[in-house]
């Protein structure tokens, strides 16, 4: 059986859960869960977010690339970072994560305060662009003073016309 399309936000705001047998062991994975949160939902938003040992639910806003590619990132990334500290393999999380769309600043908000965590987690740092280098210039060639041009010739008139 197919699975059901996701609903889509026409404000661009959700509500997510994301399941798990034991997504955290510290408070540093929970710290680096929330940074990389932060660094994917660049141009989106994260309101704020509950965290327990085998559940994560947040409330954000969409980022640019859309929440399917922000959260396939962030859950990604995050159970690379967890396997590699915690030496383990295999999968992290259980299933696709639950999104509900929220319309309303109303619906935000309610969604919001039912959160553990109502502060809003810190901005990744904004890297600075290095500035663009301009392309080198072609080195001029010196002008060659132009010869003064010679009057061409007339065209012999025994010549066929296609051939002058």
């Amino acid at each position: 059986m197919a699975r059901q399309a996701r609903e889509k936000s026409k404000s661009g705001n959700y509500y997510v859960e994301l399941h798990g047998a034991e997504l955290f062991v510290s408070d540093a994975d929970k710290e680096r869960f929330k940074e990389i949160a932060a660094e994917k939902f660049m141009g989106g938003k994260v309101y704020g977010i509950e965290i327990t040992k085998t559940e994560i639910c947040m409330t954000v806003k969409e980022p640019e690339n859309g929440i399917s590619m922000a959260m396939k990132s962030l859950t990604t990334v995050y159970a690379r970072y967890f396997n590699n500290a915690n030496n383990r393999e295999g999968k992290l999380f259980e299933g696709r994560f639950k999104s509900e769309p929220l319309e309303s600043k109303k619906e935000v908000d309610e969604r919001t305060e039912g959160l553990a965590e109502k502060v809003k987690v810190k901005k990744a740092p904004v890297k600075k662009a290095a500035p663009k280098k301009q392309p080198a210039k072609k080195a001029e060639k010196p002008v060659q003073e132009k010869k003064e041009e010679q009057p061409k010739s007339a065209p012999k008139k025994n010549l066929p016309s296609w051939l002058l």
